[in-house]
């Protein structure tokens, strides 16, 4: 069984940039399409970027939760054409307001069918899952993270780095969008109590794997959990829109006080 929690909060911003989905609406037959979409406040009509991204996941989300049922390569696929064309989408819009490639967003995703499940992303948006640890799915696009990776910045350097807020991936500037898919051979498995979290980084900035280990747990709140970390990162200087979905796979005879 499915359960899922969702909030997006206007935050420190004069708006919200961030858009959230969770689809189909009834998620109780064990299949579930949850994105978050954080819209570049750096560019024009962020807002208008995540929108568009979540509203083409919304109506591919049929194709999306059917070929979960298939191949590791076609579920893949699917999820690759669904984000070039929320990319196509973004551009096209952009070039009618004279705004080309001056549009963006980043998108992250979870899909599940049965006991099957894959995350995608693009950009700085995050997905975890919470079980035992803590453990990060994705990895964010950016400069700080590149010059991480090649040895040519240290983890000291990287945690005051600006560099953490110039993505080098995200929908709409570019012709191609070129997602993460994880796991990348094949389908991940859900284990009953696990947790997923999909967030953007004024969400997650401020917070710790300490705090994020509290969504952790059969008894666990969902909606209560969110809120409480959201005020949490509030409270410790987060300045942008926060915005998360939690998803939590339990056994049909587990007792649940999740509110849908």
């Amino acid at each position: 069984m499915l359960y899922a929690a969702s909030l997006s909060w206007q935050g420190k911003r004069a708006s919200n940039q961030d858009r959230i989905l969770i689809a189909p609406a009834d998620y109780s037959d064990g299949r579930i399409l949850a994105a978050v979409a954080d819209g570049l406040g750096g560019m024009l009509s962020g807002d208008k970027a995540a929108e568009i991204a979540v509203q083409t996941l919304k109506e591919s989300a049929g194709e999306l939760l059917s070929a979960m049922n298939n191949t590791f390569a076609d579920a893949s696929d699917s999820l690759a054409d669904a984000y070039q064309r929320a990319n196509d989408r973004i551009r096209s819009f952009a070039a009618s307001r004279g705004q080309a490639g001056s549009v963006g967003t980043t998108l992250v995703s979870f899909v599940a069918s049965g006991s099957r499940y894959m995350v995608v992303n693009i950009g700085d948006s995050r997905g975890y899952r919470i079980d035992s640890a803590v453990e990060l799915i994705t990895q964010d696009h950016t400069v700080a993270d590149e010059l991480l990776k090649q040895g040519a910045m240290t983890e000291q350097e990287f945690a005051s780095s600006p560099l953490r807020n110039q993505l080098t991936k995200c929908l709409g500037p570019k012709m191609r969008s070129e997602p993460d898919i994880f796991p990348e051979i094949e389908f991940g498995v859900l284990q009953p109590g696990a947790t997923f979290l999909l967030c953007s980084d004024g969400f997650f900035s401020k917070l710790t794997d300490e705090d994020l280990v509290k969504l952790r747990g059969p008894s666990s709140n969902l909606n209560a959990v969110l809120e409480t970390l959201a005020a949490i990162a509030l409270d410790r200087g987060s300045t942008d829109n926060l915005s998360a979905v939690a998803i939590r796979y339990s056994a049909k005879n587990e007792k649940m006080t999740i509110e849908q």
